[in-house]
């Protein structure tokens, strides 16, 4: 049921928001921020996640979003209509991100529900895991939308259990807390699940984001579909080993496994034994900068899919810099001939300057690279085309020379 407060804030008259002079043209174009910048003095006494009318200079209404006066984006749009932001709203909302799902090749009951701007639901992700269902918020607004998500996502779907992956870095700019719970139902520990006939591992409750990254499913199947019976491989930054499972279910002879995480690794040992592949599987907890550095020994392939390195705009220069060394350490670690897939999800970061870092690599470790296979985010994690923003995962397979 709809709460009390809920109720009274879907009836109450909006606060109204202005647009700087010729501050509303990217939002005319379909993107869903606004800067605070872009605003009028008074948005800063809109309470965090509170719901507000947007209009453009002159008053012509643009659109319904939440607020947050704390966080360098102050509007994460919502609706272009008035409407009230109310449980009807949201149940629309994911039916239709549901519908997009259903139309796409190759899904299951195994993949992301909902993906934030581009569902047009800023601020919410949705990870299905079979029956249970792992969601983020990352913004004040749908913070504070939660309880009416739960239940919708209850109503629509009669999930076993629902959990809270909140920790992401994204929740401390909107002033937040960092938190995994249980939400609805009893969850306590690993999620099995399967795709492409592997038997996969999720963490909800201790692991990163929705503890399991669906985004790579495509870029897996593309590595898997080159590997050649007994080759080696090494998994950097294996997490739960998405990749060097895929890499032992097309007959790789044998899979190094390395992460920082203790965790992570005893979940890539517990997936690993479901499959049967024990035999061909060594596990190294190690961080991975001066593993590369110390660790002498060459692979058929090299995988190296490290985490975000660049939070903010004023990380990039950095993140560039590490992509670039990160790369020709592993490239040293390939044999002649052998591959190097590679990939990057830093969204900051664009896929020109990704590329002339993996260049740069290459000249550094004095050994060419040829491309001959690229890819990308999964279908599941669709591209809003006035928000570039929501493409953000780079992926290649090199040849190394």
């Amino acid at each position: 049921m709809l709460s009390d407060t809920s109720k009274q804030d879907s009836r109450r008259e909006l606060p109204r928001l202005r647009l700087n002079p010729r501050a509303d043209r990217r939002v005319r174009a379909g993107h869903l921020w606004i800067f605070s910048n872009e605003l009028e003095d008074g948005f800063q006494e809109i309470s965090p996640g509170e719901v507000a009318e947007i209009t453009d200079h002159s008053g012509h209404f643009l659109g319904i979003g939440t607020v947050n006066p704390h966080s360098l984006i102050s509007v994460r749009l919502l609706s272009h209509q008035r409407e009230p932001i109310d449980e009807a709203f949201l149940r629309k909302r994911i039916e239709s991100a549901l519908e997009l799902r259903g139309k796409l090749p190759d899904q299951s009951e195994n993949g992301r529900l909902v993906y934030s701007e581009a569902d047009f639901l800023p601020g919410l992700i949705v990870d299905r895991f079979g029956d249970v269902l792992v969601l983020q918020t990352s913004t004040a607004g749908m913070e504070r939308l939660l309880p009416l998500i739960v239940q919708s996502l209850v109503e629509m779907l009669s999930p076993r259990a629902i959990v809270a992956a909140n920790d992401g870095h994204a929740r401390e700019f909107e002033g937040l807390s960092l938190k995994r719970e249980v939400l609805h139902g009893e969850f306590d520990g690993l999620k099995s699940f399967a795709q492409d006939g592997i038997h996969l591992l999720a963490d909800p409750l201790s692991g990163q984001k929705t503890g399991f990254f669906y985004d790579q499913r495509p870029n897996r199947k593309l590595l898997a579909s080159i590997i050649q019976p007994g080759m080696s491989a090494l998994d950097l930054f294996c997490y739960t080993g998405g990749f060097g499972l895929y890499a032992l279910a097309a007959g790789a002879g044998r899979v190094t496994f390395v992460d920082a995480s203790d965790t992570a690794l005893a979940v890539v040992r517990e997936a690993v034994a479901r499959n049967g592949w024990t035999d061909r599987a060594e596990f190294i907890k190690a961080d991975i900068f001066p593993f590369l550095k110390d660790h002498d020994e060459l692979y058929d392939v090299v995988i190296l899919d490290p985490p975000a390195l660049a939070k903010s705009r004023t990380k990039v220069p950095s993140a560039i810099r590490a992509y670039k060394d990160l790369n020709a350490r592993a490239i040293a670690r390939v044999k002649p001939g052998g591959l190097l897939a590679t990939s990057s999800c830093s969204g900051l970061i664009l896929p020109s300057a990704w590329k002339e870092a993996i260049r740069e690599a290459s000249n550094k470790s004095c050994r060419g690279i040829r491309i001959p296979l690229q890819g990308a985010q999964a279908p599941d994690h669709p591209i809003l085309a006035a928000m570039p923003e929501t493409e953000y995962l780079k992926f290649l397979i090199g040849l190394i020379d």
